[in-house]
């Protein structure tokens, strides 16, 4: 498993790195590390003085970075710094490299900057075609022994990011708790669903949830805590310019809110 881990050099992205180079071990991959640097749009008229500064800080933090990752990990990596919008960056290198997944810290957010300024991850979620491993500040690094799936259990849902998942999941051992929750904005599970599903996983050792809850992603918080799980997984659903206007994906507030590592799938274009 390759692995794209962009950094900002933080404390929030030192737990990103520990997941990262971990799975790529064990998916016998490697890793690239990434940091992207960019001028605030206020900065632009600026000379190209302050490009070069930014340019030499990245460089040295990344050489730093660099030293202390071949002291503490035995994997082969290749580091990364480039000019531009990080957000474009990374979804540009993880689709024209050959990268399986992609591992980023969050710093999460709450209230009006949630809604008006997102975050990085929440970003790269939307706009990168690549699984995306979101590791919030409160996880802890452990082996991935169950996963709580949310999921709709709606048999139009692609094959891929099914088949995704069954091999993350196989790749760490690890079950895997579909958990679909009701309520009046929600259907039942559809006939057929389960073994679609079921088919898709390869494999993998799984149990269906229901359950019954106005809140969908308070419901799944709860049924991960209850059932000791390492991972959250979901899959993240496409909508056009204005569905995103009104529209704030289960997904979306999952990356903000969980306190476990929450695994991104995708729909294919």
């Amino acid at each position: 498993m390759n692995i794209l881990l962009p950094t900002d050099f933080s404390e929030n992205a030192e737990l990103a790195t520990e997941y990262a180079f971990k799975l790529a071990e064990k998916g016998q991959g490697t890793v690239t590390v990434f940091h992207a640097y960019d001028l605030p749009y206020s900065d632009r008229s600026m000379s190209t003085s302050l490009l070069e500064v930014m340019k030499e800080n990245a460089e040295n933090n990344m050489a730093d970075l660099e030293t202390k990752l071949k002291a503490k990990y035995p994997l082969n990596f290749k580091t990364l710094v480039r000019l531009g919008n990080p957000i474009r960056l990374i979804t540009e290198t993880s689709n024209l490299d050959d990268i399986d997944l992609i591992v980023m810290g969050t710093k999460g957010a709450s209230g009006l900057e949630e809604i008006l300024i997102g975050s990085n991850a929440a970003s790269v979620i939307q706009n990168s075609n690549k699984p995306v491993l979101i590791i919030p500040p409160q996880s802890e690094v452990k082996p991935i022994n169950k996963i709580v799936f949310a999921c709709d259990l709606d048999p139009k849902v692609k094959e891929q990011p099914l088949q995704r998942l069954g091999r993350f999941a196989l790749l760490n051992g690890a079950t895997v708790d579909l958990v679909h929750v009701q309520n009046e904005n929600t259907s039942a599970p559809k006939a057929g669903s389960r073994d679609f599903y079921s088919t898709n996983l390869g494999g993998v050792p799984h149990e269906f949830s229901i359950l019954n809850a106005e809140n969908v992603e308070e419901a799944i918080t709860a049924e991960a805590e209850k059932e000791n799980a390492d991972v959250v997984a979901a899959i993240s659903k496409r909508y056009n310019f204005i569905e995103g206007l009104f529209h704030r994906s289960m997904t979306s507030k999952l990356a903000y809110h969980t306190r476990l590592p929450l695994l991104v799938l995708h729909e294919p274009k």
